[in-house]
């Protein structure tokens, strides 16, 4: 498997993996053994598909991170969620279906845990025109995939409640695809000034968090409801929304205050917002997305600085490769690679195996019995300190390594169990049972 650039697909390809269509989530394009034709490939080109897989023997192996069953009812829940989001776009006095969300949320909870090893981030399912829609769900299935890295994490912190129910994540994914819901309760004109200034200081911006939280409160358990209000919550205090605690002025939240289920979100938040910048929902412009390498290492810059959590960060990298299996990437020395596997403890320096000089060509050829050219032997990037990935479907990523400052910095096997919190389910249940005085 091959995972390419639109604008690198060629006649005679063959599709490895299901094309989504961009728009309508849960509707397949082209199944897999389809043979890509020119008139097909500029289909997909119109339709802003941004990546295609295609069949290469030698990489086979590769497909054991893709499940079809995964993509399915990934397809199926965004389809649920971009119609949601529509309809509370265009109508004030629309409803949620809290019950589809919830239903959507257990299948792809129990797919995740059947095929934990093709539980890996790959790419967009909704096209990231839709931007609302799309990081509502990229937020959603991120929040999820992490949260399944951390069974001892969220024991730890919460610590009132049996580990069953701690580890129960249902409702971390409904208040993750949830999280941006009052963004649709904002003005267009303020929406239109934050796409320009990208200023969260911005108090107007800030309400979209306890508009979201009105809209939900009461209809969704209390943990649901505070990843929703407090997903801007930074460890430092930084955060917002503020509250008002006796005297003085109104604070945010800080360190052991912010519940586990919004420092995921927070986290899984930040990191699509670097990939995909909030899509010009005002002006129906696009942005260009970022590596995911990029937006890797500016999310891994909060963490160092104190405002996210250090082990959630280290949850996103076991989920999101800073190069994606089946990439073709190039190294500092020119050499074209496909990135076969990764490390997450040091996740810039994968295993990749060298591209000969006409085998892209020959992918195209793909068919039965054809015989396909082979790549060289594998090159492990940890262990060949002199190179480097400098580029990634043609854009370039030399400035955007990065490394462990400290031995174990991203190990999620280093957990710290004692965690962050302590005793937080209680405070928050009783803080939103009691209208979460929030200012």
């Amino acid at each position: 498997m091959l995972t390419l650039p639109i604008d690198k697909a060629v006649s005679e390809m063959v599709l490895a993996l299901p094309v989504m269509h961009p728009d309508k989530p849960g509707h397949i394009l082209l199944k897999p053994g389809c043979v890509l034709d020119d008139r097909s490939i500029e289909r997909l080109k119109e339709l802003h598909v941004r990546m295609v897989s295609i069949k290469y023997p030698p990489t086979e192996f590769l497909m054991r991170y893709a499940s079809p069953a995964i993509l399915a009812e990934q397809s199926r829940l965004a389809e649920r969620v971009g119609g949601e989001i529509d309809k509370m776009t265009t109508s004030l006095h629309a409803e949620l279906d809290f019950d589809s969300y919830a239903v959507g949320v257990r299948s792809l909870i129990s797919r995740l845990v059947d095929d934990p090893t093709a539980a890996v981030f790959m790419q967009d399912v909704i096209d990231a025109r839709q931007s609302l829609s799309s990081h509502s769900f990229n937020v959603g299935l991120l929040s999820l995939m992490m949260a399944l890295k951390l069974d001892g994490y969220l024991v730890a912190n919460r610590p009132r409640i049996t580990p069953r129910r701690a580890t129960n994540i249902e409702n971390l994914g409904l208040g993750a695809l949830l999280h941006d819901i009052g963004i649709t309760r904002l003005s267009r004109d303020v929406i239109a000034r934050f796409e320009k200034t990208q200023d969260e200081d911005d108090e107007a911006w800030q309400k979209h968090t306890l508009l979201g939280f009105e809209l939900i409160k009461g209809r969704l358990p209390a943990t649901a409801s505070a990843a929703v209000l407090h997903h801007h919550q930074r460890l430092d205090g930084s955060g917002f929304p503020r509250r008002v605690r006796g005297f003085g002025p109104p604070t945010a939240l800080r360190g052991n205050e912010i519940h586990i289920f919004a420092r995921i979100v927070g986290v899984a938040d930040v990191f699509d917002r670097f990939r995909n910048p909030l899509g010009k929902l005002a002006s129906g412009a696009t942005t260009p997305q970022a590596p995911t390498v990029r937006a890797l290492k500016k999310t891994l810059e909060l963490v160092r600085a104190g405002k996210l959590d250090a082990v959630v960060f280290k949850s996103l990298l076991t989920v999101v490769p800073a190069f994606a299996p089946g990439s073709v990437v190039t190294l500092n020395t020119g050499r074209q690679c496909i990135v076969a596997s990764w490390d997450p403890t040091l996740p810039c320096s994968p295993t990749v195996l060298p591209l000969t000089k006409d085998v892209l060509s020959d992918v195209k050829r793909a068919g039965p019995g054809v015989l396909m050219h082979a790549p060289g032997e594998p090159i492990d990037l940890v262990e060949r300190r002199d190179l480097r990935i400098a580029m990634i479907d043609d854009v370039d990523v030399s400035q955007d390594y990065f490394e462990p400052n400290t031995q174990g910095e991203f190990d999620l096997r280093l957990q710290f169990p004692s965690g962050l919190t302590e005793g937080w389910d209680g405070i928050v249940e009783a803080t939103l049972a009691a209208g979460g005085r929030v200012g």
